[in-house]
């Protein structure tokens, strides 16, 4: 049977816990993308992680990871918003930036395995990394997506 649960969140994560409601079920918790100041003058993209963790009944051993697209609607050019102002970025599984993480139609949907059997519960741990593509002409402001990442398990 797949469950799943949901989360929604901002690229500057704004992390809720999504309640259990069988004894399978998963939350999901979310550490913020930190990307830092950008740049607009740099040759060079600006990186940042943030952590995502799961944690499930024993007995899940393979959840599966999603992440929509925000607010541009848009997976593989996903922005940033400032009033307006939108400043594209996106978010990966690996370090390398290679694989664009999405619903699994666009981009990768990810498969959390292995995890620690710990207080009752499998908690699997994992970096989102993000990238802002470099040389972007955008003004100063506070830049925010709402993204909605969801486990299917």
């Amino acid at each position: 049977m797949r469950r799943t649960s949901s989360l929604r969140l901002g690229a500057a994560f704004v992390a809720a816990l999504v309640a259990p409601t069988t004894a399978e079920a998963c939350t999901i918790s979310v550490t913020s993308v930190a990307f830092g100041t950008y740049d607009t003058l740099s040759p060079t993209a600006d990186d940042g992680t943030g952590a995502l963790t799961v944690a499930c009944h024993p007995s899940v051993s393979a959840p599966i990871v999603t992440i929509e697209a925000g607010l541009s609607g848009s997976i593989v050019g996903r922005q940033m918003y400032s009033g307006a102002t939108p400043l594209g970025y996106n978010l990966y599984s690996d370090a390398a930036h290679a694989i664009l993480w999405g619903n699994g139609v666009v981009g990768a949907a990810v498969t959390l395995t292995g995890g620690v059997v710990s207080g009752g519960q499998r908690r699997f741990n994992r970096t989102i990394y993000g990238r802002i593509p470099a040389l972007q002409n955008v003004g100063t402001g506070v830049y925010s997506d709402t993204l909605v990442i969801t486990v299917t398990f």
